[in-house]
């Protein structure tokens, strides 16, 4: 790898935010309201927007399902219009896909908060002073003030479950160093008071008909596809699962306009079902289909580029990306179907809700028991009462468990982590979009079938649903005692020490 190669692709897509600009090779820099500084890689996008007594720094890009050819300056646009507070405005965002952070000030108020799955990252440090640092993940922080990992985060990495898995991350907002921490989706950090707030939900939930969810799921993620269509080419990383067969359904009207591929990496190969469905899929629709073996893509100077690229995870995606740099086309923005976990009930995947949640229970749900050290501890232990309000509005702990703390973590720095070869975006980013499908009945949302994600198939492209979902995958099973009165029961027996 050249120099040049590695000015390309180190950090790409990310950004830096402070009182000084950040000094990289091809950065730009723009000033900011209250002393401040935004320093971004030259293939990041920002967008900005005064009105009505706010400011608005767009990173990233916004997109509006209900008018697809709106331009982010045009959303900017409409969204300071419509708002006459910082709260309004974080509150109207509602409706809109994409990938993005938003720097917001006025009336007072400087804040940062991120899209509704987090997957424009944000990091913050507030330094001696009270100053804020932002960034896109948590290395470029530490490297500019001499930040050293934690001992938390030191006995974290020695632990057995650290050891023992392939991809694991730090929980909650905790990175690998004390003085760094991550904004999770649904909150703000007030830039100016040091304070992180959740903004959402502030309104019940309301209980949607299956029909009536999946038809109005739909139509949003068309939506936000052909919006998506609008602005970019793209790549879609077809697999034989749920969540790509959606987003591909979705993107029928255009379907031979974008780059379809597999890739064959760790146990995968020519008749895995990840590879085998989507073939016979896109060659029943005449479409083209790449595959990618990524077994060759060893390359050391690579893989050193890739681990300071971004820290705070653990994964063997160095030769994964390493291929998507090798073989996609240049432009492209690559659609992701992952963080549809929200919607199915990811850590009660039977649709049994358990009749309590507690911190133990939610070290063992996330498979830190044995790596249950202090970070472990201290950081969930932080987030369970900030969350536990959701459920006075109706929801349900466990799915903003999965949305803020899986999602808005592992996947979130997931995309980050690919950025360096081509930009991640799952469409399922649409904070509408998961206030309806977290309305549907739970029994169609979680294991063994999944009902209300498939209905998004057969609704957008019923063709694509006489293909199996992961045929090969061992599906669970309920059982007759897997119901509230025996979930009742066996927690009675526990209290009464049996």
């Amino acid at each position: 790898m050249t120099t040049e190669n590695y000015d390309q692709i180190i950090y790409r897509k990310q950004f830096f935010f402070g009182p000084q600009k950040l000094e990289y090779p091809g950065w730009k820099s723009l000033q900011m309201p209250w002393g401040n500084w935004l320093s971004t890689h030259p293939t990041l996008t920002v967008t900005q927007a005064k009105g009505n007594g706010i400011e608005v720094t767009l990173i990233g890009f916004i997109l509006n399902p209900d008018s697809p050819a709106d331009s982010d300056q045009a959303i900017l646009e409409s969204l300071i219009g419509s708002a006459h507070s910082v709260d309004e405005l974080i509150e109207a965002t509602e409706p809109y896909g994409g990938r993005w952070a938003m720097i917001v000030s006025g009336g007072g108020s400087f804040v940062i908060f991120n899209d509704p799955a987090g997957t424009r990252t944000v990091f913050h440090h507030f330094d001696d002073a009270g100053r804020p640092w932002l960034a896109s993940q948590p290395g470029l922080l530490a490297d500019v003030f001499g930040f050293t990992e934690s001992e938390e985060s030191k006995e974290f990495r020695a632990s057995p479950e650290f050891q023992k898995r392939t991809e694991i991350w730090w929980p909650g907002d905790a990175t690998p160093f004390k003085e760094i921490r991550i904004l999770l989706p649904n909150h703000y950090l007030n830039l100016r008071t040091r304070e992180v707030k959740r903004f959402w939900p502030n309104k019940p939930l309301a209980a949607v008909p299956l029909n009536e969810g999946a038809q109005q799921a739909a139509a949003i993620l068309k939506g936000v596809l052909a919006a998506a269509h609008t602005r970019f080419p793209m790549a879609l990383s077809l697999s034989s699962g749920l969540d790509s067969r959606a987003i591909f359904a979705a993107c029928r009207d255009f379907a031979d306009e974008v780059f379809i591929f597999s890739m064959k990496y760790r146990h995968l190969n020519d008749e895995s079902d990840d590879i085998r469905i989507p073939r016979e899929m896109t060659q029943s629709l005449m479409l083209e289909h790449h595959v990618f073996d990524c077994a060759p893509y060893q390359s050391e100077a690579f893989k050193q580029v890739f681990d300071k690229n971004v820290q705070g995870l653990k994964t063997d995606w160095a030769n994964i990306a390493e291929c998507r740099d090798a073989n996609l086309p240049e432009d492209v923005v690559v659609l992701k179907g992952s963080i549809s976990e929200i919607m199915r009930c990811r850590y009660w995947s039977l649709g049994v809700y358990p009749r309590k949640v507690d911190l133990d229970y939610i070290v063992k749900l996330m498979g830190y028991v044995g790596g249950n050290t202090s970070l472990v501890t201290d950081s969930l232990g932080a987030w369970l009462p900030d969350a536990q309000v959701v459920e006075n509005y109706g929801y349900k702990l466990l799915d903003f468990l999965s949305w803020e703390i899986e999602v808005g973590k592992w996947y979130a720095l997931g995309c980050t982590v690919f950025d360096i070869a081509r930009e991640d975006f799952t469409p399922f980013v649409n904070r509408k979009f998961y206030n309806i499908m977290l309305g549907i009945d739970p029994k169609y949302r979680s294991y063994p079938m999944h009902v209300a994600q498939r209905e998004l198939v057969n609704i957008l492209w019923p063709e694509l649903s006489k293909f199996p979902y992961t045929p090969s995958r061992v599906l669970p099973k309920k059982k007759f005692t897997d119901g509230a009165f025996f979930d009742m029961l066996r927690s009675v027996k526990k209290k009464a020490g049996f």
